[in-house]
């Protein structure tokens, strides 16, 4: 059985260090001039609520850390992170694409504290599977004095218990773990027009999209980089790792089970083919949309990662990077970057490099891919979900 600090009931508990407010002020203005945060509802709660309060395990330099950082609240007994508070920067992204008006009514799945007490007046249902952490939640909201928050015990996807449904579904919901799908009960509690924000996973790449319900079907609007904890409830399922090359590279299998590999170490060990996509990438260009494209639209598609330094000749991947993939028979294709310019704007084209029987096949469908995406997509990319073609699941359309 696993504790937490704080994880009993306590009263209010009044004011809060001097250096917390600074610091808070400070986190605030990071977000901010991000970008995050352009909204005023968002911005006063950066300021104001006391996130120090959700996360008693770090220093109040690290709860108030505008960069990239989660704060891990619990790991499990391989030391794997199932329970955190997420970036500052993140929760405000997040909460500014739900656009809930004061007095909304919404569903958040996966139980913290801060993102309930963040948002605008209104009455937020809280779930999580984890009692230690509903437990948690609600000795924190007490401590913060906030009393609009219903914290659960349960599987979120699920839903909210019924009575806790509100007439017409709720404004807007917040899942704030990775999932691999879309639970039907989220769309089905959601008011029309109402807003679901969720961290979907896509071939192993997890972004935080925004989709809005019509009817019966659910649009993407907009999305951004993310990554959470991973489902613990019914709908978990493991994303297998196979090493290749005595561990230098990796293949991520995010569809609960790992594809037939074999063969695929004697096809990277030998003869390699390479076809040059003609797609030019800046120093600053934006990738996402390309990976989100290609794990959406090409079967077979997976993640590899390089996590030692391989011979240059086998893989061309950065140490410690990834590149999208797709395999085949004892065969497999992915792509590259290769610097073509160096100095203030460096360049760099984009290839594909293939390995096995099926390698040049497998190739042509990479580089007809990017080549797809730098035509259609790659020239009016605002980091909008809903400018993506429509992806082949049924469940939700890219509009």
């Amino acid at each position: 059985m696993v504790s937490y600090p704080l994880a009993a009931d306590r009263p209010p508990v009044p004011g809060e260090p001097g250096e917390a407010v600074r610091l808070r002020q400070a986190m605030a203005q990071t977000v901010i001039d991000g970008g995050c945060a352009p909204s005023e509802p968002v911005r006063d709660a950066l300021r104001t609520v006391p996130r120090h309060r959700f996360a008693p395990e770090v220093n109040l330099a690290a709860a108030y850390d505008g960069g990239d950082r989660a704060l891990i609240t619990r790991r499990d007994e391989t030391g794997t992170a199932i329970s955190s508070v997420s970036a500052a920067w993140l929760q405000a992204d997040m909460l500014e694409s739900l656009r809930l008006r004061p007095g909304a009514i919404m569903f958040e799945a996966a139980s913290g504290g801060y993102n309930a007490a963040a948002g605008p007046d209104g009455r937020v249902v809280s779930v999580d599977i984890d009692p230690w952490v509903v437990r948690r939640t609600r000795a924190f909201l007490t401590e913060a004095r906030s009393g609009r928050v219903t914290a659960v015990e349960a599987d979120a996807p699920l839903g909210a218990p019924a009575h806790l449904v509100p007439r017409g579904g709720f404004d807007g919901s917040m899942i704030t773990y990775n999932c691999w799908d879309i639970s039907p009960a989220w769309r089905e509690q959601l008011a029309e027009g109402g807003l679901l924000v969720m961290s979907l996973e896509m071939g192993g790449y997890t972004r935080a999209i925004a989709f809005e319900r019509r009817g019966e079907v659910l649009h993407a609007r907009r999305f951004t980089y993310c990554g959470f904890v991973r489902d613990q409830g019914h709908q978990a399922r493991p994303a297998p790792v196979v090493p290749l090359l005595d561990g230098a590279l990796a293949l991520r299998f995010d569809d609960g089970s790992a594809a037939d590999t074999e063969g695929l170490e004697g096809a990277l060990r030998g003869r390699r083919h390479e076809v040059v996509t003609g797609v030019t990438m800046g120093a600053n260009s934006y990738f996402g949309s390309l990976q989100l494209y290609a794990a959406t639209t090409l079967s077979g598609f997976y993640r590899l990662a390089a996590h030692l330094e391989p011979a240059e000749e086998v893989t061309g991947i950065a140490n410690d990077r990834d590149a999208p993939a797709i395999i085949g028979e004892a065969s497999l294709a992915y792509l590259i970057h290769v610097p073509t310019k160096d100095g203030d704007s460096p360049q760099g084209k984009e290839w594909v490099r293939a390995f096995g029987e099926q390698g040049p096949e497998l190739a042509e469908r990479l580089v007809a891919t990017v080549r797809a995406w730098d035509r259609h997509i790659r020239a009016d990319d605002s980091r909008s979900a809903g400018r993506m073609p429509r992806s082949h699941s049924s469940r939700w359309s890219w509009s």
